[in-house]
């Protein structure tokens, strides 16, 4: 009787160590995504920033739909480099300083 009752603690302990781990690993990826998402985010402000400064297009004329156009052309593009492995770095540099608070 007494062995059913220490394996019943050990499944316990597994339990709970198992259901820990899972959720770290649900926080981490959250994190992950949450700093590749402000990377994205600098990114596409920093874009911004830049096409502004270059002169305005006289070939396709500056309308409406081309402002569009290149909005939405800088969203995917931040998107891209932030997911990437080429990365400007910034989300990873949040990540594992960020990460550190989640181990406590």
């Amino acid at each position: 009787m007494d062995i059913d009752i220490i394996n019943h603690n050990l499944s316990g302990k597994k339990i709970k160590n198992l259901s820990e781990t899972i959720i770290k690993k649900k926080e981490q990826k959250e994190l992950k995504q949450a700093c590749q998402g402000f990377e994205a985010i600098f990114l596409r402000t920093m874009l911004k920033s830049m096409r502004a400064t270059l002169p305005k297009d006289n070939i396709f004329g500056q309308n409406h739909g081309m402002d569009i156009y290149k909005s939405m052309y800088d969203q995917h593009l931040a998107d891209k480099i932030s997911k990437g492995n080429n990365s400007v770095g910034i989300g990873n540099f949040l990540y594992k300083h960020l990460e550190k608070s989640l181990n406590k």
